[in-house]
């Protein structure tokens, strides 16, 4: 909330999202606007579907994509439905077990630095290749 590029994004509303490789969803709305919880939690569910399904992080699936080093129908996410924005990540449990984590309301370079100092701090967590 100190740069203000991340408290003017949604005034502190703000959402995280864990999908586990099995399904199960886990998330989480910061604040009180439900307006804009709703709209963070929108982006977050994409941000966080689509790493469920490519396991690759977001901003880089779509660079992968379009320099046409991946297949984006392998996946089945069509084009329309990229998100585009940082803020997803792909991390693995030390059991081997994937994770896609996901936050949206500060700027895509906070949401993901964010998840990264959370991973770093949780044993037995952590970013997945």
């Amino acid at each position: 909330m100190e740069n203000p590029a991340d408290r003017d994004n949604s005034h502190g509303n703000v959402t995280l999202h864990i999908i586990a490789e099995n399904g199960q969803f886990f998330g989480r709305m910061f604040e009180t606007d439900r307006l804009r919880q709703r709209a963070t939690s929108r982006i977050a569910w994409q941000k966080c579907t689509q790493v469920w399904l490519t396991n690759i992080a977001t901003g880089r699936y779509e660079e992968l994509v379009y320099g046409k080093k991946i297949d984006p129908a392998q996946f089945g996410i069509a084009h329309p439905d990229f998100i585009g924005w940082d803020g997803g990540l792909p991390v693995k449990l030390a059991d081997g077990t994937r994770l896609a984590v996901a936050m949206s309301g500060f700027t895509g370079e906070t949401d993901c630095s964010i998840i990264r100092q959370a991973v770093a701090r949780v044993p037995g967590m952590s970013m997945a290749d």
